[in-house]
């Protein structure tokens, strides 16, 4: 989430100042409006779209898998290990970042109802309709404003003949162009990214375009410009209006002034800035859906046992073998999101501390150690994770045990995470560890799952999904 507001700090902040530099004092205010509106909306959407530029991983059916071949040793599972009983599921403490930022958008959205509240009933006064707009006089309102077609007119306003029509012709421009609904997509964008200095700007420069456009329509259906020149500045001393409306003297009256009266560059001008517009915007888009700037999560697999070492045995198979296949069927997988990195890749025997010196030099963000489980009950199977609860990383370990352990649910069943301070390596790795009992080899239906391709395919797949869900709250 926090890598997600960065990316619209950056995206927003790269297509504000692609409209500040080139359309901000352009006379294209429909096509500003266009812009404002739909980068805004394309920045904050846009981290959520992949485009992918290359595939360079192969099909993982393409992968193949060396053939599982029955061992000649016969030594007894080295670590013989009684674990606690299963612990439920329970989610970290929340982040006091996390705390604050809701409650500071909780007050911007209760605000924000407030003043759709207020709306509502002024919009239940008694009204007189000119044209299209119900105009209703308000007494805690120094100014002129509209929210769609209902106009507000302060009570103690006395407005000349001139300006009347000049409001009226204004305030209709509003109505028409449904800026009320630019201005609520706005309030709502502020409850969410209030933190974001470059959402606060777009706001400033949508509703002074809104004034923009409101003053060019209402002189080009024929009202005088000086007549029209007068009316803001005589009603552009006014302070307070009504929330959530398009107020008539709203922003500031030299830059409505110049831009009534400055005239419109050339059309290849035009047409040279918005196609420059346009190509920026398009590649401020890119980037931001480009993934991934975030670093790869590096993840140590751990294939269990090896060499004289074949770990649990059934019906002739070695737990050794198959551990071994799934964790380089994961190893093909690594790419720039969880590059993975074996401790063995063959059939060759590893001391305890040998592994845990590995990982520790590594310093990966997550190693993880693959076994089949065995039990002299034969009904009983599923997978389980282990972790240390001890350990200074207790707490991620368990996140990450919790994700592993779901997301293996298509291939085994389910029985939760666990607890043991006993797993020599869980013991003195100093990074966050999880030790997964894929399924029991001594249960029919696991080992079938177990010893067959193209379920290891799915099974190593399944670890990949999992480590990418890691990563993506890491």
């Amino acid at each position: 989430m926090i890598n997600y507001f960065i990316y619209t700090v950056i995206s927003l902040g790269c297509s504000y100042a692609v409209y500040f530099l080139l359309l901000r004092k352009q006379k294209t205010f429909q096509f500003n409006r266009f812009f404002l509106i739909g980068s805004i909306l394309l920045c904050l959407v846009a981290p959520f779209i992949e485009i992918e530029l290359f595939n360079a991983v192969p099909s993982i059916t393409e992968i193949p898998l060396e053939r599982i071949t029955e061992s000649t040793f016969e030594t007894p599972h080295i670590e013989a290990i009684t674990f606690d009983e299963v612990t439920p599921v329970h989610q970290s403490s929340i982040n006091p970042v996390f705390i604050i930022y809701f409650m500071v958008s909780g007050f911007f959205m209760l605000r924000f109802l407030k003043n759709l509240l207020k709306i509502y009933k002024l919009t239940r006064h008694d009204y007189k309709r000119v044209e299209r707009l119900k105009i209703i006089t308000v007494t805690d309102s120094d100014m002129v404003s509209s929210f769609f077609n209902y106009m507000f007119i302060p009570e103690n306003h006395v407005l000349s003949k001139n300006d009347y029509l000049s409001v009226l012709a204004h305030e209709t421009v509003h109505s028409e162009e449904y800026h009320t609904l630019d201005i609520i997509l706005l309030e709502l964008l502020k409850c969410i990214f209030w933190f974001n200095p470059f959402v606060w700007m777009y706001n400033t420069s949508i509703l002074q375009n809104h004034e923009f456009i409101a003053d060019e329509k209402s002189v080009s259906s024929g009202i005088a410009i000086e007549n029209y020149s007068n009316t803001i500045i005589n009603l552009g001393q006014k302070e307070y209006r009504v929330p959530l409306t398009s107020g008539f003297n709203f922003i500031k009256i030299k830059n409505r002034i110049i831009m009534l009266h400055q005239s419109k560059t050339s059309m290849f001008n035009r047409t040279l800035k918005i196609t420059s517009v346009i190509l920026l915007l398009a590649g401020i888009f890119v980037f931001s859906s480009y993934k991934d700037l975030k670093e790869p999560l590096v993840v140590v697999i751990d294939a269990g046992h090896g060499g004289k070492d074949p770990g649990q045995k059934s019906f002739n198979v070695n737990e050794k073998d198959i551990v071994l296949n799934i964790s380089n069927v994961l190893a093909s997988l690594s790419d720039d999101k969880v590059e993975i990195v074996l401790t063995r890749h063959n059939d060759e025997f590893l001391e305890l501390s040998e592994r845990v010196k590995f990982i520790n030099n590594k310093k990966p963000d997550l190693f993880l150690s693959l076994h089949g489980n065995a039990n002299t009950d034969e009904t009983i199977s599923g997978t389980e994770a282990y972790y240390n609860p001890k350990h200074e990383l207790a707490e991620t370990s368990l996140v990450f045990a919790n994700i592993l352990v779901e997301n293996q649910l298509g291939n085994f069943g389910n029985r939760g995470v666990k607890e043991t301070t006993g797993l020599y390596m869980l013991k003195n790795t100093s990074v966050p560890g999880v030790y997964l009992e894929l399924g029991f080899m001594t249960n029919e239906s696991d080992r079938v799952v177990l010893t067959d391709k193209d379920q290891q395919l799915k099974i190593a797949q399944s670890i990949y999904d999992g480590l990418l869900e890691i990563r993506s709250i890491k």
